[in-house]
């Protein structure tokens, strides 16, 4: 194949990248005859050369500029950079260089600058042929700002966690830490940010600042057991609200009156918040009770604290038993503790007032015809013999009791009221005189007969026995004979007296069996 000889024609930059062969020959004759393509478009830096077939030379490139123009109009927009941008940014419109330019927009530049979306064109006019014409509309879009919402600024708690979401369907996320996800946990004080990007190529963003306070403390202490009726259970001062069991009380204190669980739940001023329980065992105090004040009449009392308690204490140790011996006039307390711990005390206070001493004499035997003074002592306030007198002293008489052992006794009363009794044994025995009788048989079985030397017409018979008890047994008299029946009388020893109108007859001792 021959070698051939072909014109190039550059860019309208004068660039040789993709040259466009404008014509060619076989021979080199020194001029090559060219036609420029009817689409080359306007421009003033054109630039030509030559190369060879075969071998392949590349000749030198012209330094003149060429100008190509053309009586045709072109109107063409180009955008720069593209005909889509994002909130915030431009695009240029462009047209090739005419005589004039009247935009869409009203402007008259060659060149416009466009920041919304929209339908632009352009009117041109030719700067040689004035021709006008009306380019080919260009669609902009300007694409909004991803909006991402953090949410506001966080005041926290210690503990709490909170998940940030910065939206979905974005192209990219980027966290301050570099994390790349839709979500973003938080558990510190800090200012977190994310940046996102979406389909578009638009970018958007948003900050939150998160400042985690400490959480209050509350102790109610520890669980305890309360001696008494009530105990103020105290959760501290300075929170900004307090909730005892699910509202039982908005105080700081509470008064527990029974036993049971409680629990405060205290909020601070941030609105963070803590909770404490406590178990509290309320015991009442030991109900001791000694009694009135006591004026006692005797030479001791005995004192009694109550049964079950766990200790005991007297007097600051005079005794730690239940029970305590009193003496001594005084002052007598005592402190228990129950099997909870709990203490209560009482006093009392205790007069002692000596029993009234009283000395009837010795035991005495008495002859029946005889009599007998007994004195209780001065000063008392009453007496009370049981003879039925309210003296100081009586006279005992012999004849006013049958033979035997009677025991006398007085009971007095003090000005303290206090009272005691004496006693005294009298004996009564026969008379040393005669008594002028006989009596037959004796011992008797069923009739006993008397002989006096005294008429005993009006006399009477009673029996007495050896223990003083006596008996008026069935009698019939035929003047100085008297005729007895023992019918209804125990066996046993008897004395036998006779009484009458006019005064003792006598007195015999007989058996009966």
């Amino acid at each position: 194949m021959g070698c051939s000889f072909n014109a190039e024609l550059s860019d309208a930059s004068g660039n040789f990248t993709n040259p466009a062969v404008v014509g060619s020959m076989p021979i080199n004759t020194g001029i090559i005859a060219g036609t420029i393509p009817s689409n080359t478009p306007f421009g003033f830096n054109y630039r030509v050369r030559v190369f060879a077939s075969d071998p392949y030379t590349i000749g030198s490139v012209s330094t003149t500029p060429i100008i190509i123009t053309s009586t045709a109009i072109s109107a063409t927009i180009i955008a720069r950079p593209s005909t889509e941008i994002c909130h915030g940014d431009t695009i240029s419109l462009w047209v090739s260089f005419n005589a004039s330019y009247r935009w869409s927009t009203g402007q008259t530049t060659q060149t416009i600058h466009v920041t919304e979306s929209g339908v632009y064109t352009v009117n041109v006019t030719n700067y040689l042929t004035g021709c006008e014409v009306t380019s080919d509309p260009v669609s902009i879009t300007v694409h909004p700002t991803p909006v991402v919402n953090l949410g506001p600024d966080l005041s926290l708690c210690d503990g709490q966690h909170i998940t940030l979401n910065a939206g979905p369907g974005f192209s990219s996320y980027q966290w301050n830490d570099s994390s790349s996800t839709q979500f973003f946990n938080i558990s510190r004080s800090g200012t977190y940010s994310v940046i996102v990007r979406d389909s578009f190529g638009c970018v958007g963003g948003d900050a939150m600042r998160a400042i985690y306070h400490r959480n209050p403390v509350v102790n109610l202490g520890s669980d305890t057991n309360v001696c008494g009726s009530s105990f103020l259970l105290f959760a501290g001062a300075g929170f900004s609200s307090y909730n005892w069991n699910n509202g039982l009380s908005f105080n700081p204190s509470f008064l527990v009156v029974s036993s049971g669980q409680y629990d405060v739940t205290v909020v601070d001023s941030y609105g963070c918040t803590d909770r404490d329980t406590v178990m509290v065992n309320i015991h009442p105090l030991p109900d001791i009770n000694l009694g009135n004040d006591l004026s006692v009449c005797g030479n001791s009392i005995l004192l009694d604290a109550g049964p079950g308690y766990a200790k005991y204490n007297w007097n600051n140790g005079l005794n730690s038993n239940r029970y305590i011996p009193v003496s001594t006039s005084g002052i007598y307390y005592v402190k228990v503790t129950d099997q909870y711990g709990c203490n209560n005390s009482d006093t009392i206070k205790i007069i002692l007032h000596s029993l009234p001493d009283i000395h009837l004499g010795a035991d005495v035997q008495l002859p029946i015809d005889d009599s007998l003074f007994l004195d209780a002592g001065k000063g008392y306030i009453s007496y009370s013999w049981s003879t039925g007198q309210n003296s100081e002293s009586v006279v005992i008489h012999g004849s006013d009791y049958a033979q035997g052992s009677f025991d006398i006794s007085v009971t007095v009363t003090d000005s303290n009221g206090c009272s005691n009794t004496g006693h005294i044994l009298v004996t009564l025995v026969p008379s040393e005189k005669n008594t002028g009788f006989t009596i037959f048989p004796n011992p008797v079985h069923d009739i006993l007969h008397v002989i006096s030397s005294q008429d005993l017409s009006g006399a009477r018979p009673v029996l007495y026995d050896m223990l003083g008890r006596y008996y008026y047994p069935e009698f019939s008299v035929n003047s100085t004979i008297m005729t007895i029946d023992r019918k209804n009388i125990p066996n046993g020893c008897y004395i036998l007296s006779f009484y009458s109108e006019v005064g003792f007859h006598g007195i015999i001792k007989f058996i009966i069996n």
